[in-house]
């Protein structure tokens, strides 16, 4: 794309920010035309800093961009997308899309009919997820059959099992447990620890899907801003695995091959070019190239700013990266294993969503 993706921002929160930050540090890339905020004077520090055009109307908010992002609460997300798709309005939403059954109900049909709405889930866009993913589609590791994730909480966690087994619709058996665990309290967005213990929930799933692959789903909350809960990754295949950054593959019957993904920063010792990623690497193979090496961002702001990349190239060449209905099955399994954890038995979701797929 020759000129920068232009996008408007319906929402005031700390997510929409994030957007308009990734616009002031990309400029060649990414232009704001400005946002429809329902409360302009609650957020006239937002507004000033960013220097927002504010729209009344979401029509002469899309008329100025080539989508909108939507970041709102997600008790406000479902009928809002509805409103956008009545008049075809290109939108790419923040998850969760849904956040009740009902809510599910509502936007299943909606995800059926093929609406311009594609979902900025970023886990699976982070890049050491997306490095993983690309060794996966070497063949390397021959078929993939199981799966451990302990990076994210639900349907994020479920959007990398359904990732890295390559399983596309609800069907799932689904088993899962709630187990309290102490841990020592610690600082978080400006609040002082204290030198106590605290009680913490983690949910462990174990899911098997009807072609026989399988995936654990094993997440605590504190895992997002504690120092002493670490992320795991595994990746089962026939021919070897991934574990966290680490890679393990038969070469032949007496050989096996031992690979690290390395992270290739610039700005370092001698370097003079900005402090960032540049590329992932295992061996021969470059599994990720930062699309945004220029700026100073972190993996996270580089998975929404892939996010944004992939609704310009949906909207121009019609290929989905994260649909509707993807995003819905995800939320649609993360349902299903609150319901095993609230009810002690296994749960079996059929495949609702497959005609979307």
């Amino acid at each position: 794309m020759n000129r920068p993706i232009t996008f408007g921002i319906i929402g005031s929160g700390w997510r929409a920010e994030m957007y308009l930050k990734l616009a002031e540090l990309l400029p060649q890339q990414f232009q704001v035309s400005g946002a429809l905020i329902r409360n302009p004077a609650k957020y006239e520090h937002l507004i000033a800093k960013h220097k927002l055009t504010l729209f009344n109307s979401v029509e002469q908010l899309a008329a100025e961009s080539d989508f909108v992002v939507l970041a709102v609460s997600k008790s406000a997300a479902a009928s809002l997308l509805m409103e956008l798709a009545a008049v075809n309005i290109p939108v790419l939403a923040e998850t969760p899309t849904a956040s009740t059954p009902a809510e599910y109900e509502l936007l299943r049909s909606l995800a059926l009919s093929s609406p311009r709405i594609q979902v900025a889930e970023q886990y699976p866009l982070l890049p050491h997820h997306q490095a993983r993913t690309a060794y996966i589609r070497t063949g390397e590791l021959g078929q993939i059959g199981h799966v451990q994730v302990s990076v994210a909480h639900g349907y994020h966690g479920i959007s990398l099992i359904r990732k890295w087994l390559s399983v596309t619709g609800t069907a799932c058996e689904i088993t899962a447990r709630r187990v309290e665990l102490p841990i020592m309290d610690f600082s978080y967005r400006g609040r002082a620890a204290e030198e106590t213990l605290k009680m913490e929930q983690q949910d462990i799933a174990i899911m098997v899907f009807p072609s026989g692959q399988s995936a654990v789903l094993d997440f605590t909350r504190s895992q997002y801003f504690s120092p002493l809960r670490s992320n795991r990754v595994l990746i089962r295949g026939s021919h070897g695995e991934i574990r966290d950054n680490a890679i393990i593959r038969r070469l032949g019957p007496e050989e096996t091959e031992y690979l690290d993904i390395m992270r290739v920063q610039s700005g370092q010792e001698g370097s003079l070019d900005s402090l960032g990623l540049r590329e992932l690497r295992a061996g021969q193979h470059r599994l990720f190239r930062n699309p945004f090496a220029a700026a100073p961002l972190s993996d996270e702001e580089i998975g929404i700013g892939q996010a944004l990349l992939n609704m310009a190239e949906f909207l121009h060449t019609g290929i989905s990266s994260y649909s509707l209905a993807d995003a819905l099955t995800d939320v649609r399994l993360a349902f299903a294993v609150d319901e095993a954890i609230a009810s002690g038995n296994s749960v079996t979701v059929g495949n609702e969503l497959e005609a979307a797929q």
